[in-house]
């Protein structure tokens, strides 16, 4: 605690809390401003656990409690319940291996902690609006890049109305954190950092009433140099992944600012706008490599900046290497107004509605017929459970382990629901999940696709304009009382024949689509056939997809590059900026087309057809699972000596860049089906290394065919060591919720793991 005299200097006052080995952080000050909350985390082994404290340092009360769980980012709400964000269900970063987070609510006491937001990733720095609603950092990359996702949203409390707020679909800046809505204004403060950064950067004011990318918006920036690194707020530009490194374009400033704090009276909830108490880097250059910060450089004191250019140095920490972070006022403020709850946790399913689907703010529906679109296809992203720390994929994304091409995610679809004359649709989905959603034909091919994804609460009914409605200006509703609300909300239906709505199955290339090509294709499209030098379709297993997977992938290019007619143009860790109806998908992909013209007398029935569409729409996905039983998907590394065998079977392509380069410019390197055909034993010179060579991919083979691998039958299999230590961590936290459920719908208390 410091206090400012009437001089400006600030002086410590008292020190609250010491842990030797530990962290405090993500301090907040009661309504009444006699409390303090806080998490901590009082060792290397400790975990971040959320505690509350007197403001003069007494009474410290221990409010969460679990193994392996990090609490952080608390904040006190207007009906005297904590919100926070919390790793209580467990989700691990598509393209890495760090855990995400997500928000959650708690009684006063700790009791009865429930999960409010279902992001696939993570949502955390959350602060509470003016209003009543809370605004907080979301990081997603549902169909898109991972770097420009992380954008900030609204919701309220108890998690119903989740709304982005501004930003997600430009490149840079790469993140917006620690936003607060400036008391007595519509403007917010907040940073904008970095992807691949810690988490600071520009502090900047923005007015989202002028725009939600770009530099318009901007009001003030500190500092102001920090305007030319933020991306261009045009379609060209943010539809281009040859622009993705902009995501880390705030790295290149020389300064950062960190936890802006607008001071304003806090009595009265207004008066803000022109001071800041924000943390700056002091070094005169601050140098950051992937979390490397060498010592000293990183160094943040406090500093009160106004929007006429001053800043003053108001505190700076005794210790040589140790920052200051988070300047809060302690003091009483006004309690904005409680939101009232209206999940009903007796349900398992809430409401969508669309007005009408044509509505865009562009030109993402421009060129869409209207009577054209007859359904809406209803899409889980399932979030990421497990990792394999014994292999990467990359083309253009890395993934651990492989799932794709270059996508990081799978998918679920859940079901298909009708769209009115009117565009109007009205229907029921499972609460709590993670959803996008599709436009498609009569053929259900894919026109327009909502590349991120949202959420109901048990009961909710929530809806929206239009595809893609503009946040700041939605157009006026079409449809006064569109048709589809004149009726009971539709069902999910099966999205093709046989298919149970009632327990959808992420979609598995290999189960799915390659029994179609076995049926129809590879009596000519396979090894040793002349139209298999064209294009081979054999289902045969390589590494680390199936033969056809690679040959159609390879034929596609590496990523997405525009609406042009590909083998399958799929958009993969697509770019951020809102893309035209038709841009990707089946409608744009050679092999749908060839198919559809009549290829050599092959007719596909319309489930087949369906079935391969399908799969290009929900962004040409391979794996059904993340679980992985073999090291990296490679059946060679689980043999006895495998890394020695892998090295010699694949030679100089073992190292990652070097096969990555291979696989893209020429396909698949080994066959564990028909060992002979491994292309791989073209490349051995010597008949010993050839056969040897050879003998470990047939060894491979066989054991593939006792062991499964994920692909072969989209069914849980063996898991790793980390698979099951994964698994175990999430059996826990789900029970912990369920009862934390079943506690609050019976009207007592429960804690916890306490």
């Amino acid at each position: 605690m410091i206090s400012i005299g009437e001089d400006g200097i600030a002086k410590r006052k008292k020190i609250l809390g010491e842990e030797k080995e530990g962290i405090f952080r993500d301090a907040d000050i009661s309504f009444d401003g006699k409390k303090i909350l806080y998490s901590m985390r009082r060792s290397k082994g400790d975990d971040y656990h959320l505690y509350e404290m007197d403001v003069d340092g007494g009474n410290v009360t221990h409010l969460t409690f679990g193994s392996m769980i990090a609490d952080v980012d608390p904040i006190y709400l207007p009906d005297g319940k904590i919100l926070f964000s919390s790793t209580r269900d467990p989700k691990f970063c598509q393209c890495n291996r760090h855990i995400s987070q997500n928000l959650f609510r708690m009684d006063a006491d700790g009791a009865n902690i429930l999960q409010v937001s279902g992001n696939g990733l993570s949502d955390f720095h959350s602060s509470l609006m003016p209003d009543g609603r809370v605004m907080y950092s979301r990081w997603e990359y549902v169909d898109r890049h991972f770097g420009p996702s992380l954008g900030l949203w609204t919701s309220n409390p108890d998690g119903t109305r989740h709304a982005l707020f501004m930003g997600n679909n430009a490149w840079s800046p790469g993140s917006m954190l620690d936003a607060r809505v400036i008391p007595g204004t519509d403007k917010v403060v907040c940073i904008y950092g970095a992807t691949h950064d810690l988490p600071w950067g520009a502090m900047v004011v923005v007015d989202r009433s002028k725009g939600m990318e770009g530099t318009e918006p901007i009001d003030h920036m500190w500092p102001d140099s920090a305007r030319r690194l933020v991306g261009e707020n045009n379609d060209a530009y943010n539809q281009s992944l040859q622009n993705r490194r902009s995501v880390d374009k705030m790295r290149n400033m020389k300064v950062r600012y960190e936890d802006p704090f607008p001071v304003h009276n806090l009595k009265e909830g207004k008066g803000g706008g022109y001071f800041f108490m924000v943390s700056k880097s002091l070094s005169p250059e601050v140098t950051h490599s992937y979390g490397k910060v060498p010592k000293g450089s990183g160094k943040m004191g406090i500093v009160l900046a106004d929007v006429f250019g001053n800043e003053v140095l108001v505190y700076e920490s005794g210790d040589p290497v140790l920052g200051t972070f988070g300047a809060l006022p302690i003091g009483p403020r006004k309690v904005p107004p409680a939101i009232p709850d209206t999940v009903d946790y007796t349900k398992d399913h809430g409401f969508l509605y669309v007005n009408d689907v044509y509505l865009g703010t562009g030109k993402e529906m421009a060129e869409v017929e209207r009577g054209s679109i007859k359904y809406l296809r209803i899409i889980d992203a399932p979030a990421r459970r497990t990792y394999d720390e014994r292999g990467v994929w990359n083309v253009d994304a890395q993934q651990v382990t492989a799932m794709n091409w270059n996508l990081t995610n799978n998918k679920r679809i859940l079901g298909d629901v009708p769209v009115e004359e009117d565009g109007s649709a009205f229907f029921k989905i499972p609460a709590d999940t993670f959803v996008q959603i599709h436009a498609l034909d009569e053929n259900k091919q894919m026109v327009q696709a909502m590349r991120s994804g949202t959420i109901v609460r048990p009961g909710e009914t929530q809806g929206c304009i239009g595809c893609h409605e503009d946040r700041v200006s939605a157009p006026s509703a079409t449809n006064a009382v569109p048709l589809a609300t004149k009726r009971a909300p539709s069902e999910l239906q099966a999205w093709i024949k046989g298919k149970d709505v009632k327990k959808p199955e992420p979609f598995n290339y290999l189960t799915e689509v390659q029994p179609i090509f076995d049926k129809n294709c590879i009596s000519c499209h396979d090894h040793g056939k002349e139209a298999g030098e064209i294009l081979n379709l054999s289902g045969d297993l390589s590494f680390p997809f199936n033969v056809s997977y690679h040959e159609l992938m390879v034929r596609s290019g590496a990523r997405y590059s525009g609406p042009e007619e590909k083998m399958v143009n799929f958009v993969g860790d697509g770019p951020p900026g809102v893309l035209p109806a038709f841009a990707w998908g089946s409608h744009r992909s050679k092999l749908v087309r060839v198919l559809k013209e009549g290829h050599h007398g092959v007719e596909l029935s319309d489930a087949e057809m369906q079935t391969i569409t399908g799969r290009i729409d929900v962004n040409a996905v391979y794996y059904g699972s993340y679980t992985s039983y073999y090291p990296g998907r490679n059946p060679i590394l689980a043999l006895k000596d495998g890394k020695k065998k892998n090295d010699l079977v694949f030679g100089d392509l073992a190292e990652a860049g070097k096969m990555k380069e291979h696989i893209l410019g020429k396909g698949h390197l080994v066959n564990f089906s028909r060992p002979e055909l491994s292309p791989v034993l073209d490349m051995k010179r010597n008949p010993e290394e050839r056969a040897l060579a050879l003998s470990y991919i047939k060894e491979a083979g066989e054991l593939l065919k006792e062991i499964p691998r994920e692909d072969q039958t989209n069914l849980e299999v063996p898991k790793s060591a980390m698979d099951l230590h994964n698994l175990g961590r999430l059996g826990a936290t789900k029970h912990e919720n369920a009862e934390s459920v079943k506690a609050y719908i019976d009207g007592i208390k429960y804690y916890q793991f306490k």
